[in-house]
């Protein structure tokens, strides 16, 4: 409750009026409901169409659905629950268009008649509620968030805008994110986040375009997006991001499986040539580095040629499927297997011994071998294989040529011992 003297009214009163807006009086002792000619002009009328005012006047130009929300806030005033009446309402033109009006007000002792006044202001908002309306249509027909981002001097970060979609892809409603933008930050993947601070400070600094793909978790749901703005800086060291958040998790769908093609044999599942080779050579540079020991086993599926010629070569390739499906198995999930030929098989395994890496080549051969195939209902079949095994070590063993070659002697000993068999690399 505030107490105006007379003439600090008066001065007040003709202050208002010098701004241009709307302003209204309401006696709430005694009815009286006074406006300006402004107030009038808003609704497209002269002072003496309107005048005099009464509350009752004022509610049948006041749009129904904005009818309660309006008497909730004078009936806080009232009851003083706040100290400030502030609410956008429409109210209906001379035309019987609506126009947007922000009101604000306040009630106060006249100390001259002892009464209450309810006092306050009419600014008409219209177009800016139709370019925000223009805007959230553009918004909801683009694929993406649309976002203001500003960063202070300060380091203080908010979100002057974020349109409706911020819900679908945040899980919360924008109105969540302008008031505690902290909350944005906080559904950025944990793996992610300082990749996104930094690229933020990069564009501060910088004042390049901001481009940056992260993760964004909904619950226990990780989705790909990808955000672009462009910055704006103001003389006080702010700086404004304009831009949109769009969701890439089918692009990074399509770009892992290629990537994936890239470096995988389609039929076995296992990696390529081009992928071992590439893995052999950042272990051989550990090896010689910080002398890391890792194995290799060399695998071939004995008379493959035939079991083709035989059967088919759709049951060999059913019998490379086997094969790798076995392996897969009981490898470690630092090993790489990798299918380096037609029948030809190379495992690799970090930070393991010789002993190891020739006892799980004697599982997978045993396996192998007792792995029942049918070419037919009426036919069964088994495959062996032979296996080279060696661990790297000593200086012949210097470059992945080298260990291919070891390899390869040991694998052509196994054969030529009879096949089925595993043979370690003798240097």
């Amino acid at each position: 409750m505030i107490e105006v003297r007379s003439e600090s009214r008066e001065r007040l009163a003709a202050f208002l009026e010098s701004t241009n807006v709307g302003l209204w009086e309401w006696n709430i002792d005694t009815g009286e409901f006074h406006i300006n000619e402004r107030w009038a002009q808003m609704l497209g009328y002269e002072w003496s169409e309107v005048a005099p005012m009464s509350v009752k006047r004022w509610e049948e130009l006041l749009h129904p659905l904005d009818r309660h929300s309006n008497l909730e806030k004078i009936t806080d005033m009232l009851e003083q629950k706040t100290d400030q009446y502030d609410c956008v309402v429409r109210l209906r033109h001379k035309s019987g268009d609506w126009r947007w009006i922000h009101t604000r007000g306040v009630i106060f002792n006249d100390p001259n008649d002892g009464h209450q006044w309810f006092v306050g202001s009419h600014s008409d908002i219209t177009e800016y509620k139709q370019a925000q309306q223009q805007l959230d249509q553009l918004a909801e027909s683009l694929p993406g968030i649309i976002y203001t981002f500003v960063q202070k001097a300060d380091g203080s970060r908010s979100f002057a805008y974020m349109s409706r979609k911020t819900e679908d892809f945040y899980g919360f409603p924008p109105e969540v994110g302008v008031r505690n933008p902290d909350k944005v930050f906080e559904a950025v993947h944990p793996e992610d986040l300082d990749m996104v601070n930094q690229t933020i400070t990069q564009s501060y600094e910088s004042l390049t375009e901001w481009v940056c793909d992260y993760r964004v978790l909904v619950g226990n749901k990780a989705s790909w997006v990808r955000g672009i703005s462009t910055p704006e800086k103001d003389p006080d060291g702010t700086v404004t991001w304009h831009g949109m958040v769009i969701n890439i998790d089918q692009q990074k769908r399509l770009e892992e499986e290629l990537k994936r093609l890239s470096v995988t044999d389609e039929l076995t599942g296992a990696f390529n040539r081009r992928y071992i080779l590439k893995e052999m050579e950042a272990q051989l540079q550990a090896h010689h580095r910080y002398d890391q020991p890792f194995s290799l086993i060399s695998i071939d599926i004995d008379h493959f040629k035939s079991t083709n010629d035989n059967f088919g070569h759709v049951f060999g390739d059913e019998v490379l499927r086997a094969f790798a499906e076995i392996v897969q198995s009981r490898i470690r999930e630092t090993d790489s297997f990798a299918r380096i030929g037609g029948e030809e098989f190379l495992i690799l395994m970090p930070h393991t011994r010789l002993n190891d890496a020739y006892t799980l080549a004697e599982d997978l051969r045993e396996s192998f071998q007792n792995h029942v195939l049918k070419p037919s209902e009426e036919q069964s079949y088994h495959v062996t294989l032979s296996a080279g095994v060696l661990e790297c070590s000593g200086p012949e063993l210097a470059t992945v040529a080298d260990l291919l070659l070891a390899c390869d002697k040991s694998l052509y000993q196994a054969k030529h011992e009879g096949r089925n068999r595993a043979v370690t690399y003798q240097p």
